[in-house]
């Protein structure tokens, strides 16, 4: 009993209870191609991460605006990425306000907040990003190299 209980506060506390259930449903690994992540499959690691950041994505304010096309009509804003935007909207002002801009990495998952240049990292992040990695054979890039990606200084 006593297992099953630090099992659970460790599980609970790296955030990992949370994001199972989103990403049982629409991330399993054989449904992720060499080629990378589908536009939805970025978007629910986002949801992982929001949910993380303590974003509260069930309130119908919240929305998910993207993914953000190129110049050319299919094409990625920002090569190699998925970039969203968080979208809170105020119904009874008529009003919507952008709380963050988002990318995500195709190959690696690899989630930033590119207005900051925040680049996430946790428990059960991680480990979605390996399961990625072992099917598109990307790692991570270390942080000169995604900081270049993501155009930080």
């Amino acid at each position: 009993m006593r297992a099953v209980s630090r099992l659970h506060a460790l599980v609970t506390a790296t955030g990992l209870l949370a994001c199972l259930p989103t990403l049982a449903q629409s991330l399993k690994a054989k449904d992720i191609q060499p080629s990378g992540l589908t536009a939805n499959q970025a978007k629910q690691i986002l949801l992982v991460v929001l949910k993380h950041e303590e974003f509260k994505m069930a309130d119908r304010s919240m929305s998910i605006d993207g993914p953000w096309e190129g110049n050319g009509k299919g094409t990625l804003f920002r090569p190699g990425y998925y970039d969203f935007g968080l979208v809170y909207s105020n119904r009874k002002a008529a009003a919507s306000n952008v709380l963050g801009h988002f990318a995500v990495n195709a190959l690696t998952g690899d989630v930033w907040q590119t207005e900051s240049c925040k680049r996430f990292n946790f428990a059960a992040l991680s480990g979605i990003q390996k399961r990625i990695s072992m099917r598109t054979g990307k790692k991570l890039a270390n942080d000169e190299v995604a900081n270049d990606e993501i155009a930080c200084e």
